[in-house]
């Protein structure tokens, strides 16, 4: 299981507006000689970064789930009366990716 963001999707979310990951994923690149580490944001990063629930006008908010279903990870907000977003992937890390780009897209966060 991967645990920490690709550095492209670590780029895209630092494009976007979060706040730089605290975490640098293990081992070290080697750039011109120098050892460098990358920070990269970890699975527990990107759930604080969701919100518990999503409000909807005049409806009951979607709250998060986070679910293993048949090898895939599935991310979702969903209410009694169905799904609002939903992103299913291998990688759980990719399936929060997802979610964060979408939802900071839709400017719910």
């Amino acid at each position: 299981m991967k645990q920490y963001t690709t550095p492209e999707q670590t780029a895209k979310l630092i494009e976007l507006g979060f706040a730089r990951p605290r975490i640098a994923a293990p081992g070290l690149k080697w750039e011109d000689g120098v050892p460098t580490i990358y920070p990269q944001y970890t699975i527990g990063e990107l759930i604080k970064i969701l919100p518990e629930n999503v409000a909807k006008e005049n409806e009951m908010p979607s709250t998060l789930n986070i679910s293993l279903m048949n090898g895939e990870w599935c991310v979702q907000y969903a209410d009694f009366l169905g799904t609002d977003f939903e992103f299913c992937n291998t990688e759980l890390i990719d399936a929060l990716y997802d979610m964060c780009v979408k939802l900071k897209e839709k400017g719910v966060i």
